[in-house]
């Protein structure tokens, strides 16, 4: 049906998302039971850094 989503997705983008949560997840010592928060975390995060790139200047 989308031959050519590749040109409108980010592919990189749940990549980033992935190891900004992992990284979360470790500098806060590792929780158990909370993916879901460090998850929207760091799409959170991403999201602002990818709206205003130069904000983390």
């Amino acid at each position: 049906m989308y031959e050519d989503t590749e040109k409108f997705v980010d592919l990189d983008f749940e990549q980033r998302v992935r190891r900004r949560a992992y990284d979360l997840w470790e500098k806060d010592g590792r929780q158990e039971g909370r993916e879901t928060d460090y998850w929207f975390a760091a799409l959170r995060l991403e999201l602002d850094t990818r709206d205003h790139p130069k904000a983390g200047l």
